[in-house]
């Protein structure tokens, strides 16, 4: 007890790896009083195998095998006895006790099953066995029915998730996302320097997903209208060819110079082939900086045309290059929608996330009070 009052607390349960997601919005929880117990759902290697032997495939010349979707692989997951009452906030789809669960997501695996039946590639999950992909949506759907409350990015998951007939409308609720950059700026960072640099930046570990190759093939473009212009690439390593100019090829870097990156740049692009939700959109904005991106998934919620940017409807080069050069070369138009990207990213922070969120953890859910 702290002056008389108790705090909140939570199981915080999450994957394999703890990414900045998870300990942004887990930070934004504890900034206003709640006690997470941390519980990573990591699954002993000789449990997995029952799921490895079902699951294994022959594919590309060698034996594969998918225990990390298989739902057989969680089928004991439980959180340990002595947190076994207090209400769960799982990043994720499982029920590990129990007390009230929360999901917090951005995609559910029939949405996965759709894109792939409509012949839509969903990249990292394109191999996996259609059969494993069913189970996973059955349990998943399963999960979702006893679930007090899901928490999902955006209208397009909700949309989805509703459609199936699982769950309720009224328990799934859009709370969005926020910046992982670490950094707020309590004005607009970006100044006429930015417009004077004439450089576009890209963001993205999954070069092929994140469509490298459209943004390389509209570059050429680019150049012949604005020789001068620059394209700043931060995640991937791409060998570029000696033909592809005023590239800048940076690898993996710190999210500080992410940061210094960013605010020294004109705009930010992303034309992904296959994106839920796109988070880096959100941190782009955060820097002052336009985006440019297709109007694809959720991401046409938060990135509006010629307001904050420009947002294009077909996968098209040609049509990319136009929307780089408009942002480059229009500097009135790109002045203001700075200023609206920046005004947008306020309404997408994690402390933004946690106030939707709290608030129906504590209507849905019997919190455990506990003295720290």
């Amino acid at each position: 007890m702290i002056g008389g009052l108790f705090l909140e607390r939570l199981v915080w349960a999450y994957g394999r790896h703890v990414n900045r997601t998870i300990n942004n919005l887990a930070t934004a929880f504890e900034d206003h009083g709640y006690v997470l117990d941390r519980f990573s759902m990591i699954v002993p290697r000789w449990r997995r195998i029952p799921a490895m032997i079902l699951s294994a495939r022959w594919q590309g010349g060698r034996l594969r095998g998918y225990s990390s979707i298989h739902p057989w692989t969680y089928r004991h997951m439980r959180v340990p006895k002595q947190l076994a009452g207090i209400p769960v906030f799982v990043f994720g789809d499982m029920i590990l006790s129990d007390a009230p669960h929360f999901f917090y997501q951005d995609l559910d695996v029939q949405t996965i099953i759709d894109h792939r039946a409509r012949k839509i590639r969903t990249f990292m999950y394109d191999e996996v066995p259609s059969g494993i992909l069913k189970a996973k949506a059955r349990v998943q759907a399963e999960h979702y029915a006893k679930a007090a409350a899901v928490f999902v990015m955006s209208r397009w998951i909700k949309e989805a998730i509703v459609k199936t007939g699982v769950i309720p409308d009224e328990q799934v609720h859009v709370v969005g996302a926020g910046s992982n950059l670490g950094v707020k700026f309590p004005r607009n960072p970006y100044t006429e320097a930015n417009l004077d640099a004439k450089r576009l930046i890209f963001i993205g570990r999954d070069f092929e997903r994140k469509g490298g190759a459209l943004l390389l093939e509209a570059w050429d473009a680019v150049l012949r209208s604005i020789p001068e212009a620059q394209l700043v690439l931060v995640g991937p390593d791409v060998r570029l060819s000696n033909s592809q100019k005023n590239i800048m090829s940076l690898g993996e870097v710190q999210s500080a110079t992410v940061v210094q990156l960013l605010l020294g740049s004109t705009g930010f692009v992303l034309p992904t082939l296959w994106e839920p939700y796109g988070i880096a959109f959100l941190e782009a904005f955060s820097c002052g900086l336009p985006g440019i991106g297709p109007n694809r998934m959720a991401i046409g919620e938060f990135l509006v045309d010629q307001h904050n940017g420009y947002l294009y409807e077909r996968d098209d080069p040609s049509v990319i290059a136009q929307a780089m050069v408009r942002l480059l070369r229009e500097r009135d138009q790109t002045w203001a929608m700075s200023g609206n990207a920046f005004k947008a990213s306020k309404s997408y922070t994690w402390d933004r996330v946690f106030q939707k969120t709290s608030e129906i953890v504590t209507t849905s859910g019997d919190l455990v009070t506990c003295a720290p």
